[in-house]
């Protein structure tokens, strides 16, 4: 099963499991060498500018083919050598950082987009505009390409991507009177009084709510802050969490708890992991949920008979969060033309679908997105369409603090400790203190 609760919530997080990733891992800071690797070389300023240190993340036994096939094919093609590795993720970051101020980067690796402000402000990567342009740009969907802009600048570019969508337990809906098969999802009006019916005519919990003190409850209630039209951060980067479309977005996440009582029992200690399982199991009539919802329902052949809508609309427009991870290239690298020609390689169409179809990600490039494949399986394309309505976190080297910040206003208002607008009247307080505009 793939699970996503405890690594960062990357996409490293959900394409191979923990267990898959330690399994993969040998030696010092988890690092695995794999073939088409030759040794020496890389950032630093120390070694062979014929070798290139390529490092990523996460290689599971599901796509190390990909790379040993497609990394000797650059060396073959380009008479350039690889020293490529992978690191388990529960030390990337900081195995990365120590690299970075050791003198020891590596040339070109893969990050989660999160990290890209903190890579940036440590001057450690270099800004890709004049690669994210014309023709190559266009490979992606816009707002996933956006995912990676820092301070107006690309500094990485899309390797892998989730989104969400709205997931609705089937044969539910049809016990509690609603149709299935077009279930009426459009708006989070519509998603409440759905979810009131199946609560009044059903013994099944209607909708799955995180509250969790964890980060991911803030990635599960993002949706409704942005198309309430509210934000974390204004235009000029300063804070500004308690704007009446603020309070109005975390009243509506509440009242579904304090005033409708259509969620699980115990929401505030329900992780996103949590009630993404009691969907899978057929224990809750809507969750909000990745692609892998779907592929864990097939895989573990629970039987869930589900459909999927867009995330819902409100009054500012309709979002769902994206996360990415870039590949990225280091300040220090000795041969940055090498580097440029090694990530035009792995953006070509067909590598690109190998590595979507064989990881099990969402595509980056829309013309692997418009693959049958993709485009016309039932499961995978809502995902598809869902990349117009992406949209990222801020872009903040502090993001896990000013997420915690969060985390505990939107506890406050669940618990019915304080009102959404006292708790994010608090919360501004304090994050204005965090953040430098």
């Amino acid at each position: 099963m793939m699970t996503d609760e405890d690594l960062p919530e990357s996409l490293s997080s959900t394409g191979v499991s923990r267990r898959d990733m330690m399994r993969a891992s040998v030696g010092a800071g988890g690092m695995m060498l794999l073939a088409g690797c030759t040794g020496g070389g890389g950032g630093g300023g120390d070694g062979d500018a014929q070798t290139l240190q390529f490092l990523t993340m996460g290689v599971g036994d599901n796509i190390q083919a990909f790379f040993e096939e497609n990394n000797a094919a650059f060396e073959e093609e380009t008479g350039y050598s690889l020293d490529f590795t992978s690191i388990t993720w529960d030390n990337a970051q900081s195995t990365l950082v120590t690299r970075v101020r050791g003198n020891e980067a590596p040339d070109v690796s893969r990050l989660p987009s999160r990290w890209l402000p903190q890579f940036k402000n440590l001057e450690a990567i270099d800004p890709l505009d004049d690669f994210m342009q014309g023709e190559f740009l266009d490979k992606f969907y816009p707002r996933v390409a956006e995912t990676t802009i820092v301070d107006g600048s690309y500094y990485g570019i899309p390797w892998a991507y989730s989104n969400k969508a709205l997931y609705y337990n089937k044969d539910l809906f049809e016990e509690a009177g609603l149709d299935p098969e077009n279930p009426q999802l459009d708006t989070w009006d519509d998603m409440l009084a759905a979810a009131q019916q199946v609560t009044e005519n059903t013994d099944t919990p209607a909708y799955g709510l995180p509250a969790a003190d964890r980060l991911t409850t803030v990635s599960q209630y993002l949706p409704y802050h942005w198309s309430h039209g509210a934000d974390i951060v204004d235009d000029s980067g300063a804070p500004a969490v308690n704007t009446a479309a603020g309070v109005e977005a975390l009243e509506f996440y509440a009242s579904m708890v304090t005033d409708h009582g259509v969620t699980q029992s115990s929401p505030l200690s329900s992780t996103r992991h949590d009630v993404r399982k009691l969907f899978e199991q057929g224990d809750v009539g809507m969750h909000i949920g990745h692609v892998y919802v779907g592929l864990n329902i097939e895989n573990d052949e629970t039987g869930t008979n589900y459909g999927i809508v867009q995330m819902p609309q409100g009054p500012g427009g309709r979002f769902c969060l994206a996360t990415t991870d870039s590949m990225v290239m280091y300040s220090t690298a000795e041969n940055k033309d090498a580097v440029r020609e090694l990530l035009r390689f792995y953006y070509d169409t067909e590598r690109r679908y190998q590595y979507s179809r064989d990881k099990g990600f969402m595509p980056v490039v829309k013309a692997v997105g418009d693959r049958s494949y993709f485009s016309d399986d039932p499961l995978w394309a809502p995902f598809i369409e869902a990349s117009q309505y992406a949209r990222s976190r801020p872009k903040l080297e502090n993001l896990n603090e000013v997420t915690n910040r969060m985390v505990r206003a939107i506890q406050e208002t669940v618990s019915g400790q304080a009102s959404a607008s006292d708790a994010l009247d608090a919360a501004q307080a304090d994050l204005e203190e965090m953040i430098e505009a």
